[in-house]
């Protein structure tokens, strides 16, 4: 595809075929794909039409080590960030790939568990939203679960229903793209545990943006904040490439979630008894967030 590069390991294909010289067709029986030490089970059929062939084949796997298929990516238009690593978890896969052999479309759904990406700091990769978000620095990123459905395509990759759980941070969902150039393009929603909420609320020390959140909060909410049953939800986009992701915080759409409680327990409900605060303004809100990130109101 566009954007790929060679992967750099070898892919073994152990296939059995059927194929029919009057019909210029094939069947392609239970077979097996190798990556290293992760193996796909692959199956389906083939038609050829002059000089193009098409195909309609299932791909499933299940258990794949993940490090064994680092070094495929690439073949993708996939890139991990610079100078990180997967060195645990477990890929399933369950794919059709459809269509005429130079244009082929891979879509379905893909799932990484109990993964480690290390050498990957969310917390300073995502600069203004972690101080937003009192996400803490952490050497490695663990993973419990990260799943979307995806098409891949000659000219890029679309991600839907992407669900990621970090269990020092919360859970990260969204959708977005990475186009042939690699360039990524996703609007993403970050719900944080109830501790990382509650180190947002309650300020991240004198001058910082947690702290700067934690005092807003206040002010808006009459120091409900701390009540919130469901954890701080933070807008934000990522941009970039795959090897180099920018993290953007999505200001507008946090001051207008913001308001949809009367404590700041964005989505949640208020307790019994919370009364809405004097001044409470959604525009005051944009300005003051926008300038814990030095921008000028949307």
């Amino acid at each position: 595809m566009a954007g790929g590069s060679p992967a750099g390991v070898p892919v073994t294909l152990n296939f059995a075929t059927k194929y029919n010289l009057r019909k210029n067709s094939g069947v392609l029986e239970p077979s097996t794909l190798n990556i290293g030490g992760a193996a796909a089970h692959v199956n389906g059929t083939y038609q050829t039409t002059g000089e193009v062939t098409a195909v309609n084949i299932k791909l499933n796997a299940k258990d794949m080590p993940a490090k064994d298929l680092e070094a495929f990516l690439p073949a993708l238009g996939v890139n991990l960030p610079k100078g990180a690593n997967l060195t645990a978890g477990t890929l399933n896969t369950d794919l059709t790939i459809a269509g005429p052999s130079n244009k082929m479309v891979t879509s379905g759904t893909v799932g990484l568990f109990n993964g480690v990406l290390a050498g990957f700091d969310l917390g300073s990769k995502i600069s203004s939203v972690a101080s937003l978000a009192g996400i803490k620095s952490t050497k490695d990123l663990n993973i419990e679960k990260l799943t979307s459905n995806v098409r891949v395509a000659p000219d890029g990759i679309k991600a839907d229903d992407f669900l990621a759980v970090l269990p020092a941070i919360g859970n990260l969902t969204g959708a977005g793209t990475v186009n042939s150039k690699n360039a990524l393009d996703f609007k993403m929603l970050a719900t944080l545990t109830k501790e990382a909420s509650s180190a947002a609320t309650s300020g991240g020390g004198a001058g910082s943006a947690a702290g700067s959140l934690g005092e807003l909060l206040s002010t808006v909410t009459g120091g409900g904040g701390s009540a919130c049953s469901e954890g701080l939800k933070v807008p934000f986009q990522i941009q970039g490439t795959t090897a180099d992701p920018k993290f953007i915080p999505d200001v507008g759409g946090l001051a207008k979630d913001l308001f949809k409680s009367q404590l700041g327990c964005i989505g949640g409900k208020s307790p019994a008894g919370a009364t809405k605060a004097q001044g409470q303004n959604p525009a005051d809100a944009i300005n003051a967030l926008g300038g814990l990130f030095k921008k000028k109101k949307p």
